[in-house]
């Protein structure tokens, strides 16, 4: 499932993931409170969804971005946490952030596709964030890159869906260009966290479902925390 939520906003941080999480989990909170608790236990499992934010005619400057308007694209594989955060949107008009409130205006059900093809070109409409164990960022360039997209998802795949990758996903092409994003989380407290992404287009190739769940609930890490989420070219 995948959704557009068109937002007047003007002003957010440029630290903007975690403060769209929070509105995120407010909305999957409203729409079924019992989904959330188990979500949101405690525990550091991943998330069967992903986000991102598109802003419109925005302006940066050193701690901010200006814009008209944004939409959150929002996309997930799991039917419940789809109704739940449509069912929170249903009820709300405004989100009462502190410092960045803003107003819904609108909200739409988007197109999605059913994979049926073991080659697909994505874009990537949030940074693709991969890194090896030892927290090293990770560049499409280095050698190794495709062995640890292959491991990292395999892991998501067993918590996610109980079982592995079925079958190793190749790359066959790609236009992506580094990027550093700025973010901090409840663990960092004032500290800024820099993550090395990239973004553009990259070609895949794996099995069908594989692909089809990489489509709906992102690629790389930090999937839920509005990274990696992806739109077919």
């Amino acid at each position: 499932m995948r959704f557009k939520i068109l937002l007047d906003v003007q002003k957010i941080p440029r630290t903007y993931r975690m403060y769209l999480l929070s509105f995120i989990k407010e909305m999957i909170q409203k729409g079924d409170e019992q989904l959330y608790n188990e979500l949101y236990d405690g525990s550091k499992k991943p998330k069967r969804f992903t986000f991102a934010l598109y802003m419109h005619h925005f302006e940066a400057d050193g701690e901010h971005y200006h814009m008209k308007n944004a939409t959150l694209n929002f996309s997930t594989s799991d039917p419940h946490i789809g109704v739940a955060f449509i069912n929170g949107i249903s009820q709300t008009k405004q989100f009462h952030h502190p410092q960045y409130p803003f107003t819904i205006l609108n909200k739409q059900l988007s197109d999605e596709t059913t994979i049926k093809q073991s080659i697909v070109r994505f874009s990537i409409l949030s940074g693709l964030l991969l890194e090896s164990k030892e927290k090293i960022p990770l560049l499409i360039t280095d050698e190794t890159y495709e062995d640890e997209l292959n491991i990292v998802m395999d892991k998501q795949f067993q918590a996610l869906y109980g079982r592995p990758l079925k079958e190793p996903l190749k790359i066959l092409g790609h236009r992506l260009k580094k990027h550093i994003i700025q973010e901090t989380n409840r663990h960092a407290g004032e500290k800024i966290l820099y993550y090395t992404v990239q973004k553009g287009d990259i070609t895949l190739n794996g099995h069908p479902e594989d692909l089809q769940l990489i489509y709906q609930d992102g690629c790389g890490l930090r999937r839920s925390q509005g990274f990696g989420m992806l739109t077919l070219k």
